[in-house]
């Protein structure tokens, strides 16, 4: 065999090693989709929790320079009351439930 045949039949086997790693192999087409189109849902999941996390943070500073809304999270969130007021709970009644 001549050294230009040799060399070609090289050149040849790289050139199918490298499109089947391209296709098939760790680094495929399709990895490299799913990787993509996993990294977008995630980008998506950390915008949500960005809006989520400043809605909080406006709530605190909120409640950290209003005294009218640490009152009312603390009435309906923790249930507290002064000591001269009564704590009513009414009980719900479905429609459906006989009455006793």
């Amino acid at each position: 065999m001549s050294l230009v045949k040799l060399l070609n039949l090289l050149v040849l086997f790289l050139i199918l090693a490298a499109l089947y790693n391209l296709f098939f192999g760790i680094d495929s087409k399709r990895s490299f989709l799913a990787l993509q189109n996993e990294n977008q849902e995630l980008l998506e999941k950390n915008n949500a929790l960005s809006n989520a996390n400043d809605l909080l943070e406006t709530d605190i500073l909120s409640a950290q320079k209003n005294d009218a809304h640490a009152e009312k999270f603390a009435r309906e969130e923790l249930n507290l009351i002064y000591k001269d007021e009564d704590f009513l709970r009414f009980k719900e009644v479905k429609s459906n439930e006989p009455q006793e």
